[in-house]
């Protein structure tokens, strides 16, 4: 009976693993460096890590926008790489840089030429204002440089080449740590810049990660022959396709990272306890749910290149397959949140204050992570994989925008609820969504083949 609805093949196990894993260690290593900078930041008090989290927004921001359309993009070559064109994801991955490296200009001058006056949307304290000015200019020199660089590695992954972008990541992580300790701290002979010095350790990771995939790119990778100097060579007739299966993911990430910013700016306006308190249990959870995101990245490529070889059949199986697997996820983080929460906010020197908000929006999350394993791995992985790109477009944007910011904005300066109980309407929207989600996978109507014959 179960075999009906369920995959329980040893291949097929293994074939997630070898995607979710490496995927899981890069994220690993990505919220690592978040969280050394907000360990090494937080000897300097609740003022430098509020100014490096609302100064780092503007490249969240961004960062979803390049996810929004080289996630468009896997969309397409996933399933192109289930039937094997190999040509046409060349040209998918042209288009899918040179929109990245638009976008990436317009924040690059944007942050450099006004970082005062976007850190002023997100904060009224004068202080919190200019040590996030200051971080914000500086970060800002990197933004070209990741984006043509996460672009490509992002591309890879849809055709399951994962352990290169890994490999990358996990040297630049060393990169990243030993400038920022040089910087922050003023150490070797380095000057102490604090929160800027922060800034100059990110920008150093990224050149290194620039020059380490044009090397991987022009004098190691075979399989799919990507070469950056074509990359303004739009395909005009690839464009349509491009456009019409990847908006839908753009403007997923484009919303929700909208509402993700708009939130900041609520947090900003409750003052800096709450954000101190919130910039360590965002890195917590992006350290703890490492393998949920890398289970949905999975579930993308997995589904999109089944749906790709035609076997609708079975890609239905993997999205039931795939939730379970998300559910254990979720219910295994919940446990260790439940057990380790203490002694993470331990390892911060921040106030009193914002160690107890951080704990109670702690417990709250070991309460809810079972569901945010399931809603992630099916909006980021089993829909979009699918093709079912406006869907979750809907369900993402419209749970962000009209339920999760209009109650919280009422909570925080209507009600004056309290910290927890605000984080808790920031996530509420998803138990509405995964009553969706389920209704969508068991109609197959997520099902959509978004390959054509004549390319």
């Amino acid at each position: 009976m179960l075999k009906k609805h369920f995959l329980f093949e040893k291949e097929f196990f293994i074939s997630v693993i070898s995607i979710a894993l490496p995927i899981a260690i890069q994220n690993v290593i990505s919220s690592g460096v978040t969280a050394m900078d907000t360990i090494m930041l937080g000897q300097l008090g609740d003022i430098a890590v509020s100014g490096a989290s609302l100064g780092g927004q503007p490249f969240f921001l961004m960062m979803i926008a390049i996810f929004g359309i080289s996630g468009g993009g896997a969309v397409l070559i996933s399933q192109y790489w289930g039937k094997g064109q190999v040509d046409v994801i060349r040209r998918v991955m042209r288009i899918s840089c040179t929109f990245s490296f638009i976008v990436s200009v317009i924040f690059t001058f944007g942050s450099f030429l006004f970082p005062n006056q976007i850190m002023s949307l997100f904060s009224n304290e004068q202080e919190v204002i200019i040590a996030g000015a200051s971080y914000l200019k500086t970060l800002s020199l990197g933004f070209i440089l990741y984006t043509l660089s996460a672009s490509y590695l992002m591309a890879l992954r849809a055709v399951e080449q994962v352990i290169v972008t890994t490999t990358i990541y996990a040297i630049s992580f060393f990169v990243n740590v030993a400038i920022n300790y040089m910087f922050i701290f003023g150490k070797f002979g380095a000057p102490a810049l604090g929160v800027q010095g922060a800034a100059i350790g990110t920008v150093a990771a990224r050149i290194f990660e620039f020059v380490a995939v044009l090397i991987y790119m022009y004098f190691v990778e075979k399989k799919i022959g990507y070469k950056m100097h074509n990359m303004f060579k739009i395909d005009k007739k690839l464009l349509p396709d491009f456009m019409h299966h990847s908006l839908p993911v753009m403007g997923n990430e484009f919303i929700w990272g909208m509402g993700s910013v708009v939130t900041g700016m609520i947090m900003g306006r409750i003052g800096s306890t709450f954000v101190a308190a919130n910039s360590i249990v965002a890195v917590f959870y992006q350290l703890i749910s490492v393998f949920t995101f890398g289970i949905a990245n999975a579930s993308g490529v997995i589904c999109g290149k089944t749906i790709g070889q035609g076997n609708y059949e079975r890609a239905q199986k993997t999205a039931v397959t795939l939730n379970l697997v998300a559910i254990c996820s979720g219910f295994i983080t919940a446990i260790i949140t439940f057990f380790i929460k203490g002694a993470f906010i331990g390892m911060y020197e921040i106030t009193p204050e914002a160690k107890q908000v951080a704990f109670d929006m702690m417990t709250v999350l070991v309460f809810i992570q079972p569901l945010i394993s399931i809603d992630i791995v099916n909006i980021i992985g089993v829909l979009r994989g699918g093709g079912d790109t406006k869907v979750a477009l809907m369900l993402d944007g419209g749970g962000m925008w009209l339920i999760n910011i209009p109650l919280s904005i009422v909570l925080a300066f209507v009600i004056k609820a309290p910290a927890a109980l605000i984080y808790l309407s920031m996530r509420c929207d998803m138990f509405v969504k995964i009553i969706i989600e389920f209704w969508r996978i068991h109609s197959k109507r997520w099902i959509r083949t978004v390959t054509r014959e004549d390319l």
